[in-house]
C-alpha cells in the first residue's frame, strides 16, 4: 500500500468513528447547520493534511482540538465580514441626523422604558432592563446571571408582555 492509500484508508476510518462528534462540536460552536458542515469538513480536510505527521496518539483530542480551531477562524472571519467599515458608519449616521425635538422625545422614551422596566417584578425589571435599556443579548445576560438561556428568553417574553401592558398609553399615542 502506497503511503496515500493509508491516508485515505485512515481518514475514512475516522470519518466514521468521529464525524457525528466532530459536526456536533462544529455545530454547537458556530450555531448554524450548514456553517457547521463546512467547518467539519475543513477540520477532516486539515487532518488530512497533516495525517503524515500524526503519530496516531489520542486521535479523538486531535481531532476536537483542530474542529475547535477550525470553529474558532471562522468566527473570526465571520465577525470581521459583518463589522462595517468607517465609511459606512458615517453614512448610516449621515442619514439618521435628528431635530433637538426627537432627541427630547427619544430619551423620555427611554426614560420611560428604564422607569418601567425598574418597575416590574424580579426577575424580570432586571432582564427587560438589561436586555431593552443596556442592549445586551439574551445569551450575554444568561451568562452574567449563570443561568440558562432558554430561561432569559423566557423572562425577556414575559417582562415584553408587561411592558406593552405597562406602556400601552404611550403606544396608542401618535
Amino acid at each position: 500500500m502506497t503511503d496515500n492509500s493509508i491516508q485515505t484508508k485512515r481518514l475514512e476510518i475516522a470519518l466514521e468513528q468521529y464525524e457525528r462528534l466532530i459536526f456536533s462540536i462544529c455545530y454547537r460552536m458556530v450555531g448554524d447547520y450548514f456553517d457547521a458542515q463546512d467547518v467539519t469538513q475543513e477540520t477532516f480536510l486539515t487532518y488530512y493534511k497533516v495525517l503524515e505527521r500524526f503519530n496516531g496518539q489520542n486521535e479523538k483530542a486531535f481531532l476536537t482540538k483542530i474542529a475547535t480551531n477550525k470553529c474558532l477562524d471562522f468566527l473570526k472571519q465571520k465577525r470581521r465580514k459583518e463589522m462595517p467599515s468607517e465609511d459606512e458608519v458615517l453614512e448610516s449616521r449621515a442619514g439618521t441626523v435628528s431635530s433637538p425635538e426627537e432627541r427630547f422625545l427619544d430619551e423620555e422614551i427611554k426614560g420611560e422604558l428604564q422607569q418601567a422596566c425598574r418597575d416590574l417584578k424580579p426577575p424580570y425589571g432586571q432582564v427587560a432592563y438589561e436586555f431593552y435599556c443596556c442592549d445586551h443579548t439574551a445569551r450575554e445576560i444568561a451568562d452574567m446571571r449563570g443561568v440558562k438561556l432558554k430561561t432569559v428568553q423566557t423572562q425577556i417574553g414575559r417582562a415584553k408582555k408587561m411592558l406593552q401592558k405597562k406602556l400601552k398609553h404611550r403606544i396608542a399615542e401618535p
